[in-house]
């Protein structure tokens, strides 16, 4: 009686010889795929905390960043969902079946297949659940992804990933309609290869949509830097999902895959992660197209939508545009040179235009120097190469550009055309052009002593 009452106790309720309370087994079928969920889960956290952001945001940048947001998180989401969902391919099928096998005894039931990038996933659920004293509800998923490899033939050591958890399915005595349906992917013979051909196109589609991964977030980035290489990227990212969709329509084409059962057959048709993963690879190529296009009529409006400082596509450049005078103009003299620019002005206006034996020996040219913005895909290559129109030829002067001008030329902070190649025998040239179209060039020796000065149109060079 003492040991009776000593077990009595508070705790002590469906507790035998003092053990844990013991509860029976209860087996229970996956009813989520939670790397699934969680990723699912995980990306409405993300855009929650920026929509709980928005209300911080003034004017029509409230809106602007909600639509910026929205689609740049649902771009995200597919690519990674898709990647990792298990709809790619999907069958269903309500039968009469043999429940297990060596047993003649047949339950009604609804048989589900889901096939994805890195395994097929095989569901039997009876109709109703309680049958034959059981509860009829299985959900078992056999995989490819374990290093990819096919394998060898037969279920040893050495097979595929797939043969052996059919084999070890076989041992757990799992149903017969599961069995039976793993065993088409466990062939591979003939043209019987529909488990090597679904690993095929898994394997080279989800490559193809973790490239498209990097290049969301690189366009992410870029649309805030130069919106145009932001469009270029959302481009490649959409090129890349529909390049995975293709491929996989492609590999897994080969025999027609039907699983025939007593009353109906499993016919596979895509599912929504194929459609989702098209549909927005579509959707990435458009909105790339219609960025470049704003980009190229209205950038104001467009760096306006994407709040990007659109100054930051060009960069900060010189021009120099080189012209010759419409009227000649006489020589004076270096003594004669002034640094004042309206006294120079003055004494050619009294000296009038060249006369015979009384040449200049001055360059007369007017440049005309201010700050631009070029847009910063233009070539600095192409334009530090660009050629200025040579002089007409005269005798003893050489007007072709060579190497050592081109090198003194990119020496140099600007593009500015070289000067023509002189002869050290002739004091000084003179280029003539009609008067009517470009007037004359002069060309002073500058080598010589007491030459004349250069004069870039009213200015003098000792005054730049």
């Amino acid at each position: 009686m003492e040991n009776e009452k000593a077990s009595d106790g508070l705790y002590d309720a469906w507790r035998m010889y003092g053990l844990p309370t013991y509860y029976p087994e209860n087996k229970t079928a996956v009813s989520v795929d939670v790397l699934e969920a969680g990723l699912v889960f995980a990306i409405a956290i993300l855009l929650f905390s920026f929509v709980l952001v928005v209300p911080g945001i003034r004017g029509k940048e409230r809106l602007y960043m909600l639509i910026r947001v929205s689609v740049s998180v649902f771009i995200g989401s597919v690519i990674i969902v898709a990647n990792f969902g298990q709809e790619w391919e999907v069958a269903h099928v309500s039968t009469k079946t043999q429940y297990k096998a060596f047993t003649s005894e047949e339950i009604n039931a609804t048989i589900g297949v889901k096939i994805g990038l890195r395994s097929v996933n095989i569901t039997l659920t009876g109709e109703p659940k309680e049958q034959l004293s059981e509860y009829i509800d299985y959900n078992e998923r056999f995989s490819w992804s374990d290093m990819w490899n096919q394998g060898r033939i037969g279920f040893g050591p050495f097979a595929g990933q797939t043969s052996q958890e059919f084999r070890q399915a076989q041992f757990k005595g799992l149903p017969y309609p599961i069995l039976w349906i793993a065993e088409y992917f466990t062939l591979d013979g003939e043209r019987i290869r529909w488990g090597r051909n679904y690993r095929q196109a898994g394997f080279f589609c989800h490559i193809c949509i973790w490239l498209a991964f990097p290049l969301w977030i690189l366009s992410n980035i870029l649309f805030f830097m130069v919106i145009r290489y932001g469009a270029y990227f959302l481009a490649m990212t959409g090129g890349s999902l529909l390049l995975g969709n293709l491929i996989y329509a492609t590999l897994r084409d080969g025999a027609i895959l039907a699983i025939p059962f007593e009353d109906g057959v499993l016919n596979f048709s895509f599912g929504w992660c194929f459609w989702l993963t098209l549909i927005t690879g579509l959707i990435c190529v458009i909105l790339s197209i219609v960025i470049v296009i704003m980009d190229w009529r209205f950038p104001s409006a467009l760096a306006t939508f994407f709040n990007a400082d659109i100054l930051q596509d060009f960069e900060d450049a010189v021009e120099e545009k080189y012209t010759v005078g419409e009227k000649p103009h006489k020589r004076f003299s270096q003594d004669q040179a002034t640094e004042n620019s309206e006294e120079t002005e003055r004494l050619r206006e009294e000296n009038g235009g060249p006369t015979p034996g009384n040449e200049d020996e001055s360059v007369y040219m007017n440049v005309e120097v201010k700050p631009v913005y070029r847009s910063r895909a233009a070539s600095r290559f192409k334009v530090s190469r660009r050629k200025p129109k040579a002089a007409p030829r005269q005798r003893g002067v050489s007007n072709t550009i060579t190497e050592e001008d081109e090198e003194a030329d990119t020496n140099g902070d600007y593009d500015v055309p070289p000067a023509p190649r002189i002869k050290s025998d002739h004091p000084s040239v003179k280029f003539s052009k009609p008067k009517s179209k470009h007037g004359v060039y002069e060309v002073a020796d500058m080598e010589r002593e007491g030459s004349a000065a250069i004069q870039l149109g009213d200015v003098p060079l000792s005054e730049m």
